[in-house]
């Protein structure tokens, strides 16, 4: 047997099945897709190269990090060292910053001249720490010294040389970049054993497996914190990266609106983060989380102001997303989203007081199995943690104070612009500031309607939605043509008489009311020319009936009638032009017409019923001028919507809650009057 050949003929065959592989496989599986932001290595050929990405690191983890990596720089741990223990034994209250030893250490320009020095970079010549030490201005000159020696060694920007004062970010970027370089050189050595840990004094939070249900929570907020603080940093850099883009291009597009408030969210949570991470890691009788308030709380006027403008931001994002899109944003996240991104803020304000809530709930079912000692602490921390929630609930109140101002703005002007205030006599000095408004199904004297309600600090205006289809002509050929009754009048017309004479005479009448009726004061005749009969195309033609043209529509349709035969020429009071009646845009907004109107001052007493269906049902009463009484029902409301309703009526009558009779009976009614009409309407005086 000759196995020479068959060993031919195998290899031959491997590589056959070879060449077919590699060709085969990108036609079955196609071509792998290079990961985001990995390099191509020539013009053809794209290699899927995967990105290994960092862990995120929160301002409370990057500030401990930093420290422990300067612990193991022999040349400055001893200066960090003794602010860490001054840190540890001071008495600096509930919260610790692990930013104020890095500031401490700052603030001595020498410190900042000792990392520089480390470097031993040949652009760069060796800084004398004791220059001008005996002149007053001596940490200052130091500090100069430091930015000069970092934008000659490439570290920073050379208009950093102007605004470096107070501007702890800055520094610590730029110590960060020092550290990294010497890092890589193996300058960094092992810290010593004696010094203090900084996470014995910025502890981590942790949840271990089989933690109770509190501590499982306030891990939660810890950790819901960090994203939200790691969606920021995104957000904030993708406006970053665009302004920059569009202020190089000239672009007009308005970016403070769209980014409006961004830059102060971050600064504002760069803060409070820390408190959270710093609180959560410690013990749970020592998680007092009121302070993370402290001094902040006027920095939470911010979410109302952004709030406030945050349809404005969307609808001008929606309006520039063509050109943003072009801006080339590399290094962005693949899940990154813009448009998600900016609820985020709105989001994360709203789960504060869920999130305290659940603590504080979940602490006092923890109380039942602790000793008296241990309760007594434990209550402490809950009251603490009940301050927390009720910070976070007031500063959710005021920004959706503020969101609402925004709509109620937007929706004055929404109204007077769709009501026909001639009509109603409704002006914005008379009816005063718009508190709120909204869809109700309402009655007075007749059955529930659908309206429109809103509520001004002087009236309150019930209005009717008139359909856009029935109010798109203009309001000229609708005054005029539902005054006027008019009627065609023709002559019966000869067939012979129509060849003889090519146009025939008749008189197109207005018909109106006599003056002796009282209708009108004088009859309104109008005359239109006669129309031109052509009589060579029909061999016949019989006079049409008379018709009433009470529409506009109907006037139309006559005149746009395919028959050569009849040409209406306009007149002079009522002119069928189609430049007059433009046709309406689709989205254009209905009319309203004011059905009712009610002076503020005259409502007596609201009263609150809550259906088994979980809707709530609003009864208004009013004393009107002549004494009479008429009451306002608006049901179907959501609690919600019935509660804003309910606020704002307080705001604009002092109403007073009551104790009646039938509301003691049943838990679901509340029952306020207005003190003003408390004699006629509960027959008592109503104690203020």
């Amino acid at each position: 047997m000759n196995t020479t050949g068959t060993g031919v003929f195998h290899g031959r065959l491997a590589s056959l099945a070879l060449r077919f592989t590699t060709k085969c496989l990108p036609i079955c599986f196609g071509p792998r897709r290079r990961a985001l932001g990995s390099p191509t290595i020539d013009d053809t050929t794209s290699h899927a190269i995967s990105i290994r990405r960092t862990a995120y690191l929160s301002p409370y983890d990057r500030a401990v990090y930093m420290i422990e990596r300067l612990l193991r720089l022999p040349s400055i741990s001893t200066y960090l060292y003794a602010i860490l223990i001054d840190e540890n034994t001071a008495s600096t209250g509930q919260y610790k910053d692990p930013t104020a030893p890095l500031k401490t250490l700052f603030d001595h320009g020498y410190t900042l001249n000792i990392l520089l020095n480390e470097l031993e970079s040949p652009f760069v010549s060796t800084i004398n720490l004791l220059e001008r030490v005996d002149e007053p201005g001596y940490q200052q000159h130091q500090t100069e010294l430091f930015w000069r020696g970092c934008v000659d060694a490439g570290l920073a920007l050379p208009e950093v040389l102007g605004a470096h004062e107070s501007s702890l970010e800055l520094a610590l970027a730029t110590v960060t970049g020092i550290l990294d370089i010497l890092q890589e050189r193996g300058r960094l050595g092992s810290p010593d054993p004696r010094y203090i840990k900084p996470r014995s004094i910025y502890p981590a939070a942790h949840a271990a497996p089989g933690a109770p249900r509190h501590l499982v929570l306030v891990y939660e907020l810890s950790q819901t914190e960090v994203a939200y603080m790691q969606d920021l940093e995104q957000l904030a850099g993708f406006a970053k990266r665009v302004r920059a883009q569009l202020d190089c291009e000239g672009s007009d597009i308005d970016t403070m609106a769209i980014f409006a408030h961004i830059d102060q969210l971050l600064a504002l949570h760069s803060k409070f983060s820390m408190r959270i991470q710093y609180l959560a890691g410690l013990p749970p009788d020592h998680q007092f989380f009121d302070a993370i308030y402290d001094d902040l709380c006027s920095d939470f006027d911010v979410y109302s102001s952004f709030c406030a403008s945050r349809e404005q931001a969307q609808r001008a994002y929606s309006a520039a997303l063509p050109i943003i899109k072009q801006i080339n944003c590399g290094g962005l996240d693949p899940v990154f989203d813009v448009t998600s991104l900016f609820m985020r803020p709105v989001q994360r304000l709203a789960q504060y007081p869920i999130l305290f809530q659940s603590i504080v709930d979940a602490l006092c079912d923890s109380c039942a199995s602790l000793s008296l000692q241990e309760k007594a602490k434990r209550i402490l921390v809950i009251k603490s943690m009940y301050r927390a929630m009720q910070h976070s609930k007031r500063i959710l109140s005021r920004a959706n104070e503020a969101t609402r101002e925004a709509t109620n703005q937007v929706n004055c002007s929404s109204f007077f612009d769709r009501v026909d205030s001639v009509a109603s006599d409704l002006s914005e000095e008379a009816v005063g500031r718009l508190m709120t408004s909204g869809k109700v199904s309402a009655k007075s004297t007749r059955d529930y309607e659908d309206l429109e309600a809103y509520l001004f600090s002087r009236t309150l205006v019930l209005c009717k939605v008139i359909d856009p289809a029935q109010s798109s002509r203009s309001s000229k050929f609708r005054r005029t043509l539902s005054s006027l009754h008019m009627t065609i009048r023709t002559t019966s017309l000869h067939r012979e008489e129509r060849r003889s004479s090519s146009v025939s005479s008749s008189t197109l009448h207005t018909r109106s009311p006599t003056p002796d009726s009282g209708e009108c004061p004088a009859r309104a005749n109008v005359e239109f020319q006669l129309p031109t009969i052509n009589t060579n195309d029909s061999p016949s033609l019989i006079s049409p009936p008379t018709k009433l043209l009470n529409s506009y529509a109907s006037l139309v349709s006559l005149r746009d009638k395919p028959s050569p035969l009849i040409k209406f020429t306009s007149s002079v009071d009522v002119t069928i032009s189609d430049s007059e009646c433009p046709a309406q845009p689709k989205n254009r907004l209905s009319r309203l017409c004011a059905r009712e109107q009610y002076p503020t001052a005259a409502i007596s007493q609201i009263s609150q019923v809550y259906e088994l269906n979980g809707t709530v049902r609003l009864t208004i009463q009013i004393m009107m001028a002549n004494g009479s009484e008429r009451m306002l029902v608006f049901r179907r409301l959501t609690q919600e919507s019935a509660a804003v309703w309910v606020r704002m009526l307080k705001r604009t009558v002092p109403l007073v809650p009551v104790d009646d009779e039938n509301a003691a009976q049943n838990a679901y009614h509340c029952l306020h009057v207005n003190p003003r009409f408390s004699k006629s309407v509960l027959g008592r005086s109503i104690p203020m």
